[in-house]
């Protein structure tokens, strides 16, 4: 008896020749609900793996089984339920984007009502000598004040975190006095800091 003709080699060889024809039949066709990155857009209708359909898009509604053919081609209907998929992701997308914005506004305003409990910033530095015949009683310091130094007392002495993009005063400060800092915050508004730089205890 020959390999070919042999009962367990015909036996295989179906199962070989039914895997092959499971493999080619294992994508189906399906319409995309919303826009997906690098696969499609909504309305399009894709190939993809029945278990990707399965545990991934139709569990999360990003698909749906294309449904048999029935009867002619109604392109209007195609079109509407296009436009409804549209507005569909449109309010989704609207919604996700307006929660958003109501999370920054309500942190935002925290921060500034924290903000406003600190009123005024204390800061010592070094300076140099007063020149004899020097008017005034502002003082020469030894290096600058800059928005870094208030974003950190805020966050060590107050518990402030804040972005220094948000901090709007003179970008160096290099002498002593009083000078103010505005805080602007995304959705709540701004208040206003007063910063005092005086001469450290060393050099009074």
């Amino acid at each position: 008896m020959s390999l070919l003709t042999r009962p367990s080699f015909q036996a295989r060889l179906s199962a070989l020749v039914i895997q092959r024809g499971m493999k080619r039949k294992a994508k189906i066709p399906v319409t995309l609900l919303k826009n997906i990155p690098n696969v499609g857009t909504v309305g399009n209708v894709i190939s993809v793996h029945r278990a990707y359909m399965r545990h991934e898009l139709f569990p999360k509604r990003l698909a749906e089984y294309v449904k048999r053919y029935t009867g002619p081609l109604d392109r209007n209907k195609i079109a509407e339920e296009k436009e409804q998929a549209e507005a569909v992701e449109e309010t989704a997308q609207s919604t996700v984007s307006h929660n958003k914005i109501h999370n920054v506004a309500l942190k935002n305003q925290e921060l500034i009502d924290k903000l406003l409990d600190v009123k005024t910033l204390v800061f010592e530095r070094n300076v140099m000598p007063k020149e004899d015949g020097a008017e005034g009683d502002s003082q020469a310091l030894y290096g600058s004040l800059t928005k870094t130094d208030v974003v950190k007392q805020l966050e060590e002495v107050h518990g402030i975190v804040i972005d220094k993009d948000a901090l709007h005063m003179d970008d160096k400060i290099k002498s002593t006095g009083e000078y103010t800092c505005v805080a602007k915050l995304m959705y709540a508004g701004q208040t206003t800091l007063k910063l005092h730089v005086v001469p450290s205890k060393a050099d009074s």
